[in-house]
């Protein structure tokens, strides 16, 4: 019979459900790149889950395996056909760190996000991450909680594909989740009952 993995000590910051760890960050901030990458390497997890698109990690993996230089990926706005959206690969952004350190470490790598047409518009107002230095991460997500951010229909659909893809994840395996702090608490309570994969139409970027 299997046995349930040992599972370590949650970091400063991370929420623990079950054989999940969530490990928020503030997209862009090196701070939280550090922190990830000590969270990785200090607990070695078998599965990062990823908040990125999954029609895109093959993609991005080529682009974090180009580092330290930058990539940027391109490809056609889901809304607007004469618009272009970019996403640049950056060292200093936590996802980035993320997939770095798991491929490092040998993890298995998910991105999670559904793969929609449009990914919800959320606001992406955090307090300066240098506070990290002060503070900690623990108060410093503890914070950011207090005054949640307002939810619609398309960010809760959005955090609900994100649930069925954790919800299928083997069970037995210790997972790091990276997501950003501005759809934690949707993605919490999305967990709490069982999700319908969405539906997914994706074209491939251009590198």
């Amino acid at each position: 019979m299997s046995r349930a993995p040992d599972f370590p000590p949650p970091d400063a910051g991370a929420l623990r459900r079950g054989n999940l760890t969530y490990f928020p960050v503030a997209p862009g901030r090196v701070e939280f790149a550090i922190e990830v990458r000590k969270a990785i390497l200090r607990h070695r997890p078998a599965v990062v889950a990823i908040e990125l698109p999954g029609w895109l990690q093959d993609s991005y993996l080529d682009a974090v395996a180009r580092l330290p230089q930058i990539t940027v990926l391109v490809y056609p706005d889901p809304v607007d056909a004469e618009r272009a959206i970019y996403i640049p690969v950056e060292p200093a952004d936590p996802f980035t760190e993320a997939v770095r350190t798991a491929v490092e470490t040998g993890a298995h790598i998910e991105f999670i996000e559904p793969s929609l047409q449009e990914r919800p518009h959320l606001p992406d107002r955090y307090p300066d991450s240098y506070a990290l230095n002060g503070i900690g991460l623990d108060r410093y997500v503890e914070s950011y909680r207090v005054y949640p951010q307002p939810r619609t229909e398309e960010t809760a659909a959005h955090a609900a594909g994100m649930a069925w893809k954790l919800q299928g994840a083997d069970p037995l395996a210790t997972v790091l989740v990276v997501i950003s702090l501005n759809l934690l608490d949707t993605v919490l309570d999305a967990m709490e009952v069982p999700q319908e994969e969405p539906a997914k139409k994706r074209r491939a970027p251009k590198q």
